[in-house]
C-alpha cells in the first residue's frame, strides 16, 4: 500500500503506531486523525484508525474509517474481515457475512473468516452452510479448536453424534483443557442417555449449567443419594438461579414428599401467561400470512429433534434472521415478555427477582407438525422463561385436548418410585394468534393429534444476556 504523502502525515503516523504498541489508544486515535486531516486517503493511516476506534468500542466510526479504506483499495482481505465482525457484532448478519465473503474471495485460506462466516450461518439455521465454512476453516488452520468444536455442535443439530464426538475429541487433541468442548461432550452422551459418561464430562468441563446437567445424570439414573450430595453442594455454592435444577428439586420434593428448597420458582402454575395477541389471531392478519409464508419459503434448514414426532423443527436463531416477519414478531415477544415481568414483578422468587434488565433470546424456532404430530415432554435447560406464538392449529375435536399445549412437574422419563406423591399437570387450549410464555422449569408436550392438518408455532426462551464474542474467531 504506497501512498505519496507528506513527511509530516508519515511522522504522525510512526509516533501514532508507536502509542498503540504502547497501549496509549486515546494518543494514537488522536495523531491518526491528524495524519487524515494533512492526507484524507491514506489507506493504512484508515485501517490503523479503525483498528484503534474498534479497540475502544467506537465501531460506528471504526466501520467509516474501514469502508474509506476499501473505497480507496477494494483488494484488502483483512478490512472485509474487520468490517464483517463490527456488523457482526452490530447484529447486521447479511451485511457480515458478504464482508466475509468478500475476504475469501481475495484470500481462500481465511481460516478465521471462514469460522466467523460459519457462525453466522448456524444463527441464521443454515445448517449445511455452516458445516461447509466450519471445514473450510479447519482445512486452513488444522489446529483452530473451537473450529473443531462447532462443527461438531452443528454435526450434532444434524443427528450425525458420532461425527459430532469425533469433533469434539479433536478440539480437545489441540487444546486439552477447552472447556466447551468437554462440555459438549457431556452434551452429546447427555442425548444418548449414557449419563454415567455425560456425567463425568460435565465434571471436567465446570462451565455454565455443567454441575446442573450432572445433577439431572444423577437422577435420571435413579443415583438418588449421589443426587442429594451433589444437590446438598449445589445449593450451598450457588444462587437458585438454574430452571433444571428447579425441574429437578421440584420432581425430587414430590417423589419423596419433600419440602422444596429451591427458590428459582416453588409455585410455577401461578407463572403462565396465555395471551391472544390481535395482530396475529384475526384471520386475516398481515403478519401471520407473511410468517407462514417466510417459513414455507425461507432457506432455512431443519435440525434433528428426537422429541418430536412427525414434524420438523428449524436449525438455528430465527429472530437473528432479515426477514421482516421474524424481526417483527421478535419486537412482539419482546413487549410480552415485558408485560409477564410486570404482571408478576412484586413476586418473592428468584425467577423473577433475579432476572436482569440485559436480556436476550437464548434461541427461537419454528415447529411444523402433521397428522399424528407431537412433542414429547421435556423442559428448556438453559432459558429461564420458554414460550411459544400458534400461527396455525389443527381442528379439535369436541371436548378433546388433541394438538393442546400440557404443563407439568413430571416428564421426560423421569424415575418415580413407588408412594410418591401427585404430579400436578395443566393442559392449556389453544387458539390461533395464542402466546404462552411460562417457568423454563416446567415440563411441556404437545397432545398428539389426529386432524389432517398442520400445527404451525414459534418457540423460543429469554434468558440472562450475555457479553458477545462475534469476530473474535476464540
Amino acid at each position: 500500500m504506497k501512498n505519496d504523502t507528506p513527511a509530516d502525515c508519515e511522522t504522525l503516523n510512526e509516533q501514532a503506531l508507536k502509542s498503540y504498541a504502547g497501549g496509549n489508544l486515546e494518543k494514537a486515535v488522536m495523531l491518526w486523525r491528524q495524519a487524515l486531516a494533512l492526507s484524507p486517503d491514506h489507506t493504512e493511516v484508515n485501517i490503523y484508525l479503525a483498528a484503534a476506534l474498534r479497540a475502544l468500542g467506537d465501531n460506528d466510526a471504526a466501520a467509516m474509517h474501514y469502508e474509506r479504506a476499501l473505497r480507496l483499495q477494494p483488494g484488502v482481505p483483512v478490512v472485509h474481515y474487520n468490517l464483517g465482525n463490527i456488523r457482526q457484532d452490530q447484529g447486521a448478519w447479511e451485511e457480515a457475512a458478504a464482508h466475509y465473503l468478500a475476504a475469501l474471495s481475495q484470500r481462500p485460506d481465511f481460516g478465521l473468516a471462514a469460522y466467523n462466516l460459519a457462525n453466522i450461518y448456524r444463527d441464521q439455521g443454515r445448517l449445511q452452510d455452516s458445516i461447509r465454512y466450519y471445514r473450510m476453516s479447519i482445512t486452513a488452520d488444522p489446529g483452530h479448536a473451537a473450529s473443531y468444536n462447532n462443527l461438531g455442535n452443528a454435526l450434532k443439530h444434524r443427528g450425525d453424534l458420532a461425527q459430532a464426538i469425533a469433533c469434539y475429541e479433536q478440539a480437545l487433541h489441540y487444546q486439552p483443557d477447552y472447556a466447551d468442548a468437554l462440555y459438549n461432550l457431556g452434551n452429546a452422551f447427555y442425548e444418548m442417555q449414557d449419563f454415567a459418561s455425560a456425567l463425568n464430562w460435565f465434571d471436567r468441563a465446570g462451565i455454565r449449567d455443567a454441575s446442573a446437567r450432572a445433577l439431572y445424570c444423577s437422577y435420571r439414573s435413579a443415583q438418588f443419594e449421589e443426587f442429594r450430595s451433589r444437590l446438598k453442594v449445589l445449593l450451598q455454592a450457588s444462587p437458585h438461579h438454574s430452571p433444571q435444577v428447579a425441574t429437578l428439586v421440584a420432581h425430587h420434593a414430590v417423589n419423596f414428599k419433600v419440602e422444596n428448597n429451591y427458590d428459582f420458582c416453588p409455585r410455577p402454575f401461578e407463572f403462565v401467561y396465555h395471551e391472544s395477541l390481535p395482530q396475529l389471531a384475526a384471520p386475516d392478519s398481515p403478519l401471520r400470512t407473511a410468517l407462514l409464508r417466510d417459513i414455507e419459503l425461507a432457506a432455512i434448514d431443519e435440525r434433528e429433534q428426537g422429541r418430536l414426532h412427525h414434524g420438523v423443527q428449524s436449525s438455528g436463531n430465527l429472530f437473528y434472521r432479515e426477514e421482516a416477519s421474524f424481526k417483527a414478531l421478535g419486537e412482539l415477544v419482546r413487549d410480552h415478555f415485558n408485560h409477564y415481568l410486570s404482571r408478576y414483578k412484586n413476586s418473592d422468587c428468584e425467577l423473577i427477582r433475579a432476572f436482569p434488565q440485559s436480556r436476550e433470546f437464548e434461541s427461537s424456532w419454528y415447529i411444523r407438525m402433521r397428522q399424528g404430530g407431537h412433542l414429547t415432554s421435556h423442559i428448556h435447560e438453559s432459558g429461564w422463561i420458554s414460550g411459544a406464538v400458534y400461527l396455525k392449529l389443527p381442528r379439535r375435536p369436541e371436548g378433546s385436548q388433541e394438538g393442546c399445549f400440557e404443563l407439568s412437574v413430571h416428564g421426560d422419563d423421569y424415575p418415580v418410585v413407588a408412594g410418591a406423591g401427585e404430579f400436578v399437570s395443566k393442559v392449556l387450549p389453544l387458539a390461533v394468534g395464542d402466546i404462552v410464555l411460562f417457568p423454563a422449569s416446567l415440563f411441556h408436550r404437545t397432545v398428539p393429534f389426529a386432524a389432517d392438518e398442520e400445527r404451525i408455532c414459534v418457540a423460543f426462551d429469554l434468558k440472562p444476556a450475555k457479553p458477545s464474542d462475534a469476530g473474535s474467531g476464540q
